[in-house]
Parts: C-alpha cells; structure tokens; sequence
C-alpha cells in the first residue's frame, strides 16, 4: 500500500501523475489526516472546502497520532545532527505515519529523500524529480 504526500495529491491535474496514480492504485492509496488540513487550507468558502474534503476520500485516511510526533522529533534530531535541518514539519509528520503503517511514500518534495536517507524507510517519487511544475 502507498501513502500520498500533499505534494502528488496537489498535482492530480497533472496528467502523467494521473497515470502514476493508476499503476500504483492497485494496491491501495492512502492520505494522511494531515495532508486533508494542508490540501483544504486552500479553499476559498465552505463549498470549495467541501469539494477537497470529498474528493480526498477516494483515499484511504490514516490518521496522524501522538506517537507519530514522537518519531517526526526523532527524525528531525537526527536530520539536524547530519545537517539537514530544516525539513517541514508536515513532512515529518507524513513520513512518521507512513514508517508506522509500513507504507511507501509516494511523493514530489525532495525533502523525502533526506528524510529516508535517515529511516531508512521506502520513498518514491510520483516522477522524477524536476519533470512537474
């Protein structure tokens, strides 16, 4: 199964992430509740806020729980420590879900990279990096 970082979710416009979305849907795609609050941010009124939130349904919700602060803390520490600080907090965040849920992490952030780098955990990105505006 794959967990959607906001950053895919925010380019289903996109028809080549679209057609990744397809391949990899096989299997089960998931959002975090987190990803929900970044993606609805955006809306303009409660219609549009409406729309997003419907629209997010179609993938699985996982939940961002207490443990996974703990985890996204000991991510940061250790990102620091290798002189990477600075990663976005949502991203630790995500990241801490999807290492919990066993899942890979689909995504278009660089910042998944280096956060991997330190878990260890599997990332990928949606396409490669550099290919999308």
């Amino acid at each position: 199964m794959y967990l959607l970082d906001t950053s895919v979710l925010t380019r289903l416009r996109v028809p080549e992430i679209l057609n990744q979305l397809r391949i990899f849907s096989e299997h089960g795609l998931s959002r975090t509740t987190l990803t929900d609050l970044e993606i609805c941010y955006s809306a303009s009124n409660g219609d549009e806020w409406n729309t997003l939130k419907s629209a997010l349904e179609a993938f699985k919700r996982i939940d961002i729980e207490p443990h996974h602060f703990n985890r996204a803390g000991q991510i940061q520490e250790r990102l620091a420590a290798s002189g990477l600080k600075g990663r976005k907090v949502p991203d630790l965040l995500i990241a801490a879900a999807a290492e919990a849920h066993s899942l890979i992490l689909i995504h278009y952030d660089a910042d998944f990279d280096h956060i991997s780098a330190i878990t260890g955990q599997p990332s990928e990105w949606i396409l490669p990096r550099g290919s999308v505006n």
